[in-house]
């Protein structure tokens, strides 16, 4: 059975043991990533072989019958007869023993998440994605604590967004989880020192943390803690990037954001934080009103800033337009005869969403079709049966902002 991975029978020091059992265990262990398992394409069969390293301490009786010699696996994740565990994409598809020092399997694993669990511990490796242009056998090295510990850095870290499960390839020569594992050595190393109390001061004592859950792996893990992948490039944008709004109306901004790990947000106009009763007003949710009182046009700026990096901000541009109304084409009066019994008055409205008018003559609104003539709510003058004796004025007063009209004088000849 050296060198073939079994999935019914499994020999271990003279004893065997039922698929059975051994499927119970291998339900009850998890791998790096999610459902998968080998390739029936004859194409994708591949071996993977690694070893242990061999001990010069002396085994124990039954060991040394057995093997001649002594073996251990690097940083004491499993030792010579003890089980490798095989997970595909996180599906366990197998097992072999470790025998004279070394372990083997074949199968269709080409394109697929591998990684490895030495004996009945927590001893797991993600080892990577078998490459498709892999060939015969690749040989891996031997795995010691910081391979372990780099699982689980490479877990957190992929679910910060800063790392995929899938980059790391691993193919005949190459296995992209070297360069993390020798950053990881690096940044623990100071890690030991600084900040025992939570890394603890060896690599064996970071293990024991993880093994008992005495670490909270989400933050001793995370990129804060430990920048082992580069820095993902921030990208902020706000939509839409600008508005013309009258006075009180209303835009919805939304923000997408890219890099960052906490996405809350800052909300200013022209720099202050929520805005003013002058520049308009913003919530936490992006919606913007316009101030209640637009006499020229003007611009504000609209910004999102990130809290996780102050230095990142977008920003849009709103447009604040005045009412202006204007009656007649911008004329101070129009002459009406007697045979103008009813007459649609010209207007215009700009500077707001919102066109309704009020309607007045000489104050009154809507008129006395008695003395003064009736306006509609849509502009329609009606004269009075006789002609006033006064001056007609026919005023337009904004629905939107009381404080914008326009009036027009209307003269009523024979």
């Amino acid at each position: 059975m050296n060198g073939v991975h079994s999935k019914k029978l499994i020999y271990k020091n003279g004893i065997f043991f039922a698929a059975a059992a051994l499927v119970i265990f291998l339900a009850a262990v998890s791998g790096c990533g999610g459902g998968g398992a080998e390739s029936d394409n004859p194409d994708d069969m591949i071996a993977i072989e690694g070893s242990v390293s061999q001990s010069v301490l002396p085994a124990s009786p039954r060991t040394a019958a057995a093997a001649g010699r002594s073996y251990s696996i690097s940083g004491a994740l499993a030792s010579e007869g003890d089980m490798v565990f095989l997970f595909l994409n996180g599906d366990s598809v197998g097992s072999t023993q470790i025998q004279g020092g070394k372990y083997k399997f074949y199968g269709g694993y080409k394109g697929r998440r591998l990684s490895l669990k030495f004996g009945l511990t927590n001893n797991e490796v993600f080892v990577g994605t078998v490459a498709s242009d892999a060939t015969g056998t690749i040989v891996l090295p031997e795995f010691d604590e910081y391979h372990v510990i780099a699982k689980k850095v490479i877990e957190v870290q992929a679910a910060e967004g800063r790392t995929k499960l899938d980059n790391f390839i691993v193919s005949n020569g190459r296995l992209d989880l070297t360069a993390t594992v020798n950053t990881l050595r690096g940044l623990l190393a100071s890690k030991f020192l600084a900040e025992p109390e939570i890394y603890g001061s060896s690599a064996p004592q970071l293990m024991a943390k993880i093994n008992n859950l005495s670490i909270d792996a989400n933050s001793a893990f995370s990129y804060r803690q430990l920048k082992i992948f580069a820095d993902i490039p921030k990208t902020i944008a706000i939509s839409p990037g600008s508005y013309s709004l009258g006075v009180r109306e209303q835009g919805q901004f939304t923000v997408s954001m890219s890099g960052f790990t906490d996405k809350s947000l800052v909300y200013k106009v022209n720099d202050m934080i929520g805005g003013s009763s002058a520049v308009g007003t913003i919530t936490q949710s992006g919606l913007y009103t316009a101030p209640g009182t637009i006499d020229l046009q003007t611009a504000v700026t609209v910004s999102a800033q990130s809290v996780e990096d102050t230095t990142q901000q977008a920003s849009a541009l709103v447009v604040l337009t005045p009412v202006v109304i204007t009656l007649n084409g911008g004329k101070d009066s129009i002459s009406l005869s007697t045979l103008d019994k009813d007459y649609n008055m010209p207007y215009t409205v700009t500077g707001h969403g919102d066109k309704r008018l009020r309607w007045y003559v000489n104050d009154i609104e809507f008129g006395n079709i008695l003395t003064v003539g009736y306006i509609s709510s849509a502009g329609r003058y009606s004269q009075p049966a006789k002609i006033p004796s006064v001056k007609i004025t026919v005023k337009a007063i904004s629905v939107a902002d009381d404080t914008k009209s326009d009036a027009c004088e209307i003269i009523i000849t024979q």
